[in-house]
């Protein structure tokens, strides 16, 4: 018999068990103190999981973006002050309810739908005037999801910054117009009031192409104001073999100027006609075209394909280019960003090409994206639904 077993045996408010036949008060004993074993655990675990609750509760409420959580049965169950104040809850009001009865936005209703679906985000604007980003995701155990979180993030002072830089851009491209017409009429009548000589002719003509460079940049910051106001679309049924052609014909002396194969390539179950804003599409692929050429090396190849996927088309634009750095690519279809590889930065550009595309892609309700690896090339897609689902903002012909 071991000492600790003695001891126990021993114990004043043990004794009983000594009464017990031999090996029964051993048994009984070795139950006990399983017992109290588990007990010990059970304690612990059960503190360490309201540390925990205290904890959650904690970082919740300190957290400044509002924070909901529903259950299977769409039902509310956590919401922290944020999102209370955001949707003017009383406390405790409305966990267990309907997150119908509870939330107001038809736009932040939608996120909660369908559970087994991935995460999703959209702008929701309040009654308040406020405007918050929100991603709604699902939390998974044993591979089922069982409850659905959404995060609001304020971004109302975000979408007033960039209303006021849009309005700045837009003002002061309206009125740099002028001043680069007079630019562009008085040289080129320089040459009319006397003969220039070699030098000044050179000066001259570097006068016209940074005026033609800035008429550019001029003409894009219009049309990208233009194409994010949804001013001026116009809807049409257009032939897509049209499109292209309209697209590919101009660019062929760029690509002959560089000795770069230029291809179309285009599935037999293409529509014949789509329903688009023929000029803008045309716009956007001439862009996406325009930069492959731009940025593959002599002797490479660019690639126009279209494909046929529904709910819509998808366009590829493949090129065997220079590529593009992993850290450029979440940033790639901002305004004015330019890449940041030295081969790039060697091209003339404002950086608006590319964030046109995706303008124009969003007012058709598609969108745009590049997968790339550095010194192959990238392939840029833009997918398009074959007729816009929203066109109360358009006209149609």
């Amino acid at each position: 018999m071991t000492p600790i077993l003695i001891l126990l045996s021993t114990h004043l408010y043990l004794d009983p068990l000594n009464s017990l036949p031999g090996w029964v008060g051993w048994f009984v004993l070795l139950g006990l103190i399983v017992a109290v074993i588990v007990l010990v655990i059970f304690n612990r675990r059960l503190r360490a999981a309201e540390v925990a609750r205290q904890r959650l509760e904690a970082i919740l409420a300190s957290t400044l973006d509002p924070v909901l959580v529903t259950d299977l049965e769409n039902r509310l169950i956590l919401t922290n002050p944020a999102a209370r104040r955001a949707l003017g809850i009383v406390s405790g009001s409305a966990e267990g309810l309907l997150n119908e009865h509870v939330i107001s936005q038809p736009a932040l209703r939608g996120l909660f739908q369908e559970l087994e679906s991935g995460p999703k985000s959209a702008e929701v604007a309040m009654p308040d005037g406020k405007v918050y980003f929100v991603t709604a995701s699902s939390l998974v155990m044993d591979g089922r999801p069982f409850e659905r979180v959404c995060v609001m993030r304020d971004v109302t002072h975000f979408k007033e910054l960039d209303a006021l830089k849009s309005d700045f851009v837009s003002t002061v491209s309206h009125d740099l117009r002028s001043p680069l017409t007079l630019m562009r009429g008085y040289a080129t009548m320089l040459e009319m009031v006397g003969a220039l000589n070699e030098q000044q002719q050179r000066y001259v003509a570097k006068i016209n192409l940074g005026v033609e460079s800035m008429s550019r940049m001029v003409t894009n910051l219009l049309d990208l104001g233009r194409i994010d106001a949804g001013v001026g679309l116009m809807v049409e049924k257009t032939n897509l073999m049209d499109i292209l052609k309209a697209v590919m014909e101009p660019l062929q002396l760029n690509a002959d100027q560089k000795n770069i194969e230029l291809l179309q390539e285009a599935a037999s179950d293409l529509p014949e006609a789509i329903e688009v804003d023929r000029a803008l599409l045309q716009q956007a692929l001439y862009n996406l075209v325009e930069n492959a050429i731009k940025y593959t090396p002599e002797n490479g190849s660019v690639a126009l394909r279209v494909r046929n996927r529904p709910p819509g088309l998808l366009f590829e634009v493949q090129d065997t280019g220079i590529g593009i750095p992993p850290a450029d690519l979440q940033r790639l279809f901002e305004k004015f960003f330019r890449g940041s590889q030295r081969e790039a930065r060697l091209q003339h550009g404002s950086g608006l090409g590319l964030a046109i595309v995706r303008s124009i892609a969003e007012r058709h309700g598609g969108r745009v994206w590049v997968e790339s690896v550095m010194g192959q090339g990238s392939t840029f897609f833009l997918s398009i639904p074959l007729s816009p689902p929203d066109v109360s903002n358009m006209q149609r012909e």
